[in-house]
């Protein structure tokens, strides 16, 4: 996602002159603060997506070396 997709998605309007977010109004602050939540959200998933990938890579491994 583009910042251009993000802002229209979150409804975030940053501003193009500082090349930084408004933060204003409170409201602004929350949504930067859910903008940086979700994306330490996606990244603890891909860790924990990956780390259970090789789990299951692992236990196939032995039960097909038990076979």
């Amino acid at each position: 996602m583009n910042e251009k997709q993000l802002n229209a998605v979150l409804g975030t309007i940053s501003e193009p002159i500082k090349n930084k977010y408004d933060i204003s109004s409170r409201k602004q602050v929350a949504e930067v603060q859910r903008i940086m939540r979700i994306f330490a959200i996606n990244e603890e998933q891909k860790n924990k997506h990956l780390m259970l990938s090789i789990k299951n890579l692992a236990t196939m491994k032995v039960v097909f070396s038990n076979n």
